[in-house]
């Protein structure tokens, strides 16, 4: 073999040996990957197979309810559980409407159990554990608020602050709500109170995250009052110590530093979750029965327009109707007659009366 060949044959040694060692790394590394994912579907199988026999165990000796859409297997007990569940599937149909279909295939699984705590029972890994001493209303309550049907919705759960849930009583809710838009300290609910739609707009979040504090706190004031009371424990240390102080003392520009360098989501709304939940109602009842598929159709839009879809509806439109209706839930004045005004009065002089003659104060 000629000089320049064996020199060739050296010098392809030694360029393919790390090639052919980092081929053996990858076989290796794929090999391990392999037999993870066989594990982890083995895993899976096992954990399917003991829940499956848990379900199992737990439904057997029991009945299954049918009332509507509803399936709840249940065990023989005095919990009006048809009756509870006759109130829950109105409320329950009128909010995920031709949606509500689905939940025959998403029972219950409830045992009901002696309410007297020193009786001994057997443990159960699914379902739910519910007194059998309930009333039909509690009944209903723990069904509306258990729905099996809320599929995984990260970004609508973003925004409402929680999962969706039916709503028991709506009149109630939106009077919380009339009370939130009187007391809440942000400019935007002020203004959405006073009639400004594109204000409610802002106040109920379906703008731009990125401008969240512009639109939610746009004063000085209302910068200052937010540091001060909401995030003094967590800025007084380190280095945001003495920006803070600065921005107690007057210096505005600080607060707005201080508070840019939060996350969008923790700075507190100026409405909170009965405020979106009961937008979200307003638009599955304005736009009828396949409203809530509509909702949940393309989680990747913005809520607005996922809000609009739903209703059928501008979202301007359906924020003017959510306001109407929330102006409309004024919770009323409570008026005390005057033989009450005059009692109390009463009440004061004498207990006034009498502190004056205690030995307390003759002694001075």
């Amino acid at each position: 073999m000629s000089r320049s060949a064996g020199l060739t044959l050296a010098a392809l040694a030694v360029w393919t040996a790390p090639v052919l060692g980092q081929d053996t790394v990858v076989a290796r590394l794929r090999l391990r990957a392999d037999s993870l994912v066989r594990e982890w579907r083995q895993a899976n199988a096992l954990a399917d197979l003991v829940d499956s026999l848990e379900r199992e165990r737990a439904s057997a000796g029991r009945d299954t309810i049918a009332v509507g859409a509803l399936r709840i297997v249940v065990n023989p007990s005095p919990l009006p559980i048809r009756q509870g569940a006759t109130r829950a599937w109105r409320i329950i149909d009128s909010v995920y409407g031709s949606a509500a279909a689905d939940l025959v295939g998403m029972p219950y699984l409830i045992r009901a159990v002696d309410p007297d705590t020193a009786v001994r029972r057997p443990a159960f890994h699914v379902g739910m554990e519910v007194p059998w001493d309930l009333d039909e209303a509690a009944v209903a309550t723990m069904l509306v608020a258990n729905v099996p049907l809320a599929r995984p919705d990260p970004a609508l759960a973003d925004w409402l602050g929680s999962s969706l849930r039916p709503s028991l009583q709506p009149r109630r809710d939106r009077a919380a709500v009339y009370v939130q838009l009187v007391t809440a300290p942000s400019q935007a609910a002020r203004a959405c109170f006073l009639g400004d739609v594109a204000r409610c707009e802002d106040a109920l979040g379906l703008g731009d995250a990125t401008s969240a504090l512009e639109s939610w706190y746009p004063s000085a004031a209302e910068r200052r009052a937010l540091v001060t009371n909401s995030f003094t424990e967590y800025f007084d240390h380190g280095a945001t110590s003495a920006t803070l102080h600065a921005c107690a003392a007057g210096r505005d520009s600080l607060c707005t530093e201080l508070l840019r360098s939060l996350p969008v989501n923790a700075l507190p709304r100026p409405l909170g979750y009965d405020a979106r939940a009961t937008l979200v109602h307003a638009a599955l009842r304005l736009g009828g029965r396949d409203a809530y598929r509509r909702l949940l159709a393309n989680p990747t839009v913005p809520i607005a327009d996922r809000l609009s879809a739903a209703a059928g509806v501008r979202h301007d439109s359906l924020v003017m109707l959510w306001r109407a209706e929330v102006m409309a839930a004024r919770p009323a004045t409570v008026l005390l007659p005057a033989w009450r005004v005059a009692a109390a009065l009463a009440w004061m002089a004498m207990f006034a009366t009498c502190g004056l003659r205690s030995s307390r104060w003759r002694a001075m």
